[in-house]
Order: C-alpha cells, then structure tokens, then sequence
C-alpha cells in the first residue's frame, strides 16, 4: 500500500456495530476514516476499535476493494497509549493512523509548541503506519498547529504523511500547501464546507460527514471542484459548494446523534449513540430541514 493519502473524499464512519453485526462501506469512490470524531473514538476501548477496523477491513475486500486504503483514528492522551493504538490499528488493517493532539492537556500544550511538535514526530517514530495529523481545535481544548509548526513537523517526521485540517482556515491550508510543496505531503480540508476554495490553493480532497447521507451528491462536487476550466464551469462547482456547505452545517449541529439517526432511518442502522451522548429526539424534523432535503433528494436523483 502507498504510503500517500489519496486524492478525494473521506468519509468518518459512525460506529454501527453490536457483536457481531456487519457494517456496510461509504460509496461511490469514498474512503473511509474509522474511529475518528464522528466515529465516536473517545468513547470506544481499544479492543473496540481493533474490531471495527478488523469489520471495515472484512466488509471492504469482500467487495472487492482489498486495495481501498482505510484510515483510523489512534489518538490517546499519552504519546504511548497513542503510539501502542497505532500499532493495533496497522495490526488490524489499517493503512494510516490519524493522530490528533491530547487534549487533556491542552493547558501545558498550548504554552509549549516545543511539545506538541515532539508528541507528533514521537508517534511518528513509533508508528508501523503513516501519520495524518488531525488538527481539529473544537476536540482539543483549544490546540491549534500553525503552518511553520506543521511544516517542521514533516521534515522532522518521515513518517507523517498528510495532515486533515478541522479547523477550517483556508489560509492555514495554502500556507502548508505552499511550505510543502514538491514533497508528497497531502492537504486535505478538514470539512466539505470548505472543499472548493481549498482545491484552489492546494488541497488534496476533504474529510467530511456529509458522503454518509449523500455519497453521490458528494463525489458530484468532488469531480466539479477538479475541473474548473470556464466560468460554467466555476459557477457550477460554486452552487453545489453552497448546497454541500448548508446542508453539512445543520448535519454538524446535529452531532453525532443526529447523524446516526439520521442513518437508523434510512438504512436501518443503530441509532443510539455512546452515552453520554443521548439519541436524537427529533429525527423527522432533522430530516425535514431545508438543507439537509435539498440534499437528500439531489442524492436520490444522482
């Protein structure tokens, strides 16, 4: 398996196993992220984890896609438990590990770059797999790498091999792209809600709930934002970029609980999330949002 992240769209999965359940994959042209935000990982053990790469794993090549790399969150509040996490997922099945700063001490880390740079280049050292940082502020207490910081990262870290930025700063991104450029260090758009200005300046693709919900709709956008030769062409990336952008907002403040119903109503999944995330309350009307029905049935159309 190559050690760069592919160009396109990821998709973090939810976490729909019981026992011995099978999950079904994000498609078309989707690759999947486990154990990540969305994916409830702070709230699953270790051996959870291990059995829901190990369920990906078995649930993709036995499609057929044996070469669709998956990406798993390994994050820990300790350099340790996070480098012993990334060992398990590679064991597991998983092809990258993505790796977000320890929050738990977010206080001691923000004062000291010095530290977050060696946590990253550590796991990096440690870890059978390629590192994607995940900078994502709103999960960290608050941490959040700057461009230069990044850049360092990965001259110091053979290792760390892309980065997903969660915290939707399009500058953030040119900068890194820019730094990085002529080395096969990927930049992707931590959300489609910025997926289109983020091509522009350099990004690879985007992690985003949205492809959940809305796979084809998603992969549509994709495939505008790489061909953006006319003005045609540019206005009509920019109107399905509004339709994603809307639509991925009122499914991000809907959480995880509002995804997962979302999911239990239209293909049967479990609905209920980890507690103390509570099931959502109201899923009819969540489904009856304007952007989230405009979406849905530009899906149904696709």
């Amino acid at each position: 398996m190559s050690k760069t992240l592919p160009k396109g769209l990821y998709a973090p999965l939810p976490v729909f196993f019981n026992a011995e359940d099978e999950i079904d994959v994000t498609g078309p042209g989707i690759l999947p992220i486990v154990s990540a935000s969305m994916g409830e990982a702070v709230h699953l053990t270790s051996q959870e984890r291990i059995k829901l790469i190990q369920t990906l794993r078995n649930a993709l090549n036995s499609i057929g896609l044996q070469k669709t790399p998956i990406v798993a969150g390994v994050g820990g509040n300790s350099t340790r438990e996070t480098i012993q996490l990334a060992r398990d997922a590679a064991a597991a099945g998983a092809d990258f590990a993505l790796v977000i700063a320890p929050g738990y001490w977010a206080g001691y880390l923000k004062g000291n770059p010095a530290a977050v740079k060696r946590f990253f280049v550590d796991v990096a050292a440690g870890s059978p797999i390629p590192v994607v940082i995940y900078n994502f502020p709103p999960v960290t207490a608050g941490i959040d790498l700057e461009s230069d910081d990044v850049a360092e990262i990965a001259k110091r870290a053979p290792n760390v091999c892309g980065i997903m930025l969660s915290c939707g700063n399009v500058g953030k991104l040119a900068r890194i792209a820019a730094l990085l450029d002529g080395t096969s260090f990927t930049t992707l758009a931590g959300l489609i809600d910025f997926l289109l200005p983020s091509v522009v300046v350099g990004s690879a693709g985007a992690i985003s709930p949205l492809p959940n919900i809305a796979p084809k709709f998603s992969m549509k956008l994709w495939d505008l934002t790489q061909n953006l030769q006319t003005k045609a062409d540019l206005k009509a990336a920019q109107k399905s970029q509004g339709l994603a952008s809307l639509a991925e907002s009122a499914l991000l403040k809907s959480g995880v609980p509002g995804l997962k119903a979302l999911l239990n109503k239209d293909f049967g999944y479990p609905a209920v999330p980890r507690l103390p995330l509570l099931a959502h309350s109201d899923v009819v009307t969540l489904s009856q949002n304007q952007y989230i029905s405009d979406i849905l049935d530009l899906e149904k159309d696709l």
